[in-house]
């Protein structure tokens, strides 16, 4: 037995190995032409198409705050145009409880009674027609001396309780011509004495224009001038008729039909409770007057 050191083993150089390995690796093949310009044109539309979509999102997105923002400013509008008509009819009715104070408690509690047993004959359409002519009507009586009874019944009557034309896009609720007239007009086909032609008509820009213009009317033509501050609905719209107010024969009948089947001939003697009301003294005057005329006559 040999008990003396181990043999050594021979020692192996792998640098030749590893070197081989190095200089035998597979080689990259060189990118091509074609392949380059590919690539290149995907890069390109795809930067182009990354640039359209934030385009057309920002114009969308443009778009869409112009019309958010035009319909707020619309909106903006239509409620200061309701402010301001809210705030104009404000002012009507404060005027007109200013013109109240001129008549005793009577007077007020009288026209009060009056108001509610004509509304009480009508419900629907007529009823909020009635509603809405009976401020304007009694203004005109207090101050024009024409009675309410007939400012309502014509103004039903001639716009078929506002539904008609003129009265929808032109406030003209008593059919009223544009003779001697320098304000807008609208031009529709009417019938007079049977025959049909078309004719220009009075335009007015909200309601309390048309009732104001139908006084005007009358007042401006010195032939109506004996129907004033007469005692009823009845009498003023004979008077008128009488001066050539309408040729139709079978207007007076329907006038008076509206009077009568509404209860208005109750408006008729509003604000004459009072010794001491406007429209009181008026009446007493001409009333005066006319028995004055009438004992030197004979």
């Amino acid at each position: 037995m040999n008990f003396g050191s181990p043999k050594r083993q021979p020692t192996v150089d792998l640098m030749p190995l590893i070197a081989m390995k190095r200089f035998h690796q597979k080689p990259r093949k060189p990118v091509g032409l074609i392949a380059t310009l590919v690539i290149s044109n995907v890069v390109c539309l795809t930067i182009v198409g990354l640039l359209w979509g934030s385009l057309w999102t920002s114009t969308k997105l443009s778009v869409r705050l112009a019309d958010f923002y035009s319909k707020e400013r619309s909106k903006w509008t239509q409620v200061q145009g309701e402010q301001a008509l809210a705030l104009e009819k404000l002012n009507t009715q404060i005027s007109r409880l200013v013109g109240l104070q001129s008549s005793s408690p009577e007077d007020v509690l009288f026209l009060a009674q009056k108001i509610s047993a004509v509304l009480d004959t009508a419900t629907g359409p007529q009823r909020r027609f009635i509603e809405q002519a009976l401020p304007h009507a009694i203004r005109l009586q207090v101050q024009y001396g024409i009675p309410a009874s007939v400012v309502i019944a014509q103004s039903a009557y001639e716009s078929r309780w506002g539904n008609s034309e003129l009265a929808v896009e032109g406030n003209n609720y008593f059919g009223i011509k544009a003779y001697h007239w320098s304000g807008p007009v609208i031009t529709k086909e009417t019938k007079d004495r049977g025959v049909r032609h078309l004719a220009n008509f009075r335009s007015y820009k909200d309601l309390a224009e048309g009732y104001q213009g139908y006084a005007d009317f009358l007042k401006e033509n010195t032939r109506y001038s004996a129907a004033f501050y007469t005692k009823s609905g009845e009498e003023f719209l004979v008077k008128i008729l009488a001066a050539g107010y309408c040729p139709d024969s079978n207007y007076a009948g329907e006038v008076k039909s509206i009077m009568n089947r509404y209860n208005l001939g109750e408006l008729d003697s509003l604000l004459k409770q009072g010794a001491n009301a406007h429209y009181q003294m008026v009446l007493n005057k001409k009333a005066a007057s006319e028995t004055g005329a009438n004992v030197n006559a004979n």
